[in-house]
């Protein structure tokens, strides 16, 4: 079964648009957060630090794909991004439950605005209809409406 399930992932992934990747990394970390909160309940300091560290990656992964050049949503992100970030530093070296039930509120919040923006239809930029003219060339009014 384990190759079966790699290589649907692999398929997944691969055929996946840009937006449902991004909520296929939103997964990926909440998943890591959740594995290193069992892990402090547990006292595995070995596991905690490998999925935190991976939560880290993740993170940094969606904050280096940002355009900044985009303008304020890419710079918010950005800086949300930073402080998910720190917050899964403080979890890991503090051992720190709350700052990580902090990052998953987060993260889940992230990744569900992400989900919603997938099962959106795609909304092609339509032009505006030309405003319509009468024979002489003037604007139309509709005084009907």
């Amino acid at each position: 079964m384990g190759s079966g399930s790699a290589a649907y992932r692999r398929v997944e992934v691969e055929t996946a648009s840009p937006e449902r990747l991004v909520v296929m990394l939103y997964n990926g970390a909440i998943q890591r957060v959740e594995q290193g909160k069992i892990a402090i309940a547990a006292g595995d300091l070995r596991k905690r630090h490998e999925h935190l560290i991976v939560a880290q990656e993740i993170v940094s992964e969606l904050r280096g794909a940002l355009d900044l050049s985009l303008g304020d949503v890419a710079l918010n992100l950005n800086r949300v991004y930073e402080y998910l970030h720190h917050l899964l530093v403080q979890g890991n070296m503090k051992k720190d439950a709350k700052s990580l039930d902090e990052c998953l509120e987060h993260l889940r919040g992230l990744r569900d605005a992400w989900a919603e923006a997938c099962t959106q239809p795609a909304r092609a930029a339509t032009p505006a209809p030309a405003p319509a003219h009468n024979v002489l060339g003037h604007m139309a009014v509709n005084i009907e409406s």
